[in-house]
């Protein structure tokens, strides 16, 4: 059994800690992906560099008709 000042020990163990960290990265890298997925689907950028963009990262590429409407506006 353990003696009652191990039970009330705050000091997290080392497992504790390197989760939080792979928390934190993944918290990061779901901030990044948002701001390239933001990026790819925002007409206001090149469709070939967008798509091409979308393809290589294996994300859902933007569609054509985005870019249609984009030149038709800008006419």
């Amino acid at each position: 059994m353990t003696s009652r000042s191990e039970a009330t020990d705050t000091t997290p163990l080392p497992h504790s800690i390197a989760l939080r960290e792979a928390e934190n990265d993944l918290q990061t890298l779901r901030g990044r992906l948002r701001t390239v997925a933001e990026f790819i689907h925002n007409p206001a950028h090149d469709f070939a560099a967008r798509h091409a963009l979308a393809l290589s990262l294996g994300l859902p590429a933007p569609t054509p008709a985005a870019a249609r409407q984009t030149k038709e506006a800008s006419r």
